[in-house]
């Protein structure tokens, strides 16, 4: 796995669909494809069914590419929103006792 550094970005892009189907680029960090969300106006859409993303492995950077057919009917025009949003779940794999030892070698 990649190691990225952390940093204040935003993880919100919203383009219209004036691009078509894309490819519609987001510059925050992800590790996997499954760490975007994107939505067609309101609607969530599923990866690999309404779209296609592809992430930079230099840099975790990437780009979306919509499917129509599903959820997007047509090809987006200037009238659609396209929102691509970072996804990763916040998940901690350690737990600390109140009170216990904080030791560096845990943190890392």
């Amino acid at each position: 796995m990649a190691d990225y550094a952390i940093n204040n970005v935003t993880r919100r892009v919203v383009y219209t669909g004036s691009a078509g189907v894309g490819p519609y680029a987001f510059t925050f960090n992800v590790l996997e494809q499954t760490d975007v969300a994107v939505y067609f106006n309101d609607t969530l859409l599923t990866l690999t069914t309404d779209y296609t993303v592809v992430v930079n492995p230099a840099d975790g950077t990437g780009s979306v590419t919509i499917v129509v057919g599903t959820s997007v009917p047509s090809t987006p025009t200037a009238s659609d929103r396209i929102t691509i949003v970072g996804a990763r779940d916040i998940e901690r794999t350690t737990d600390f006792v109140t009170g216990g030892d904080l030791f560096a070698n845990t943190l890392n």
